[in-house]
């Protein structure tokens, strides 16, 4: 009794998840991997699988949280990816390319004013 009203709920989870996609796709990611999480604390593998399939192409949550969740339900349903990058470390790189890429064009705005200001992306970044 208690496995039929667990599917009952997740059913119901799904169904209301799935018609609210078109107004609100954050909840409904952040539902499924509700789901997801729930089904990995329980070795679940069928429904990780089933929710990992309706996540797959939906896009990555921004929020960090969600975004590891995410990953770790693709994870445990295809395994370890190819690519190794997480957001955060993602994030970082982009960061720091950001730093390096302003330094560089304070340089070559002290060394070549004309070059710098014609530069697509130094002119971008010493505009702001």
């Amino acid at each position: 009794m208690v496995v039929l009203m667990k599917y009952v709920v997740f059913s119901l989870t799904l169904l209301y998840s799935s018609a609210c996609h078109a107004k609100a796709g954050n909840t409904y990611v952040e539902t499924l991997l509700n789901i997801c999480t729930i089904a990995q604390k329980t070795g679940d593998t069928g429904t990780i699988k089933n929710i990992a399939n309706q996540i797959k192409n939906e896009q990555m949550p921004s929020d960090d949280l969600l975004a590891k969740r995410f990953n770790e339900c693709l994870t445990a349903a295809f395994g370890e990816t190819d690519n190794s990058n997480n957001v955060s470390d993602l994030l970082k790189r982009i960061d720091d390319t950001e730093k390096k890429l302003k330094a560089d064009c304070n340089n070559l705005l002290i060394e070549a004013p004309q070059v710098a200001i014609a530069h697509s992306i130094c002119k971008e970044i010493l505009v702001k």
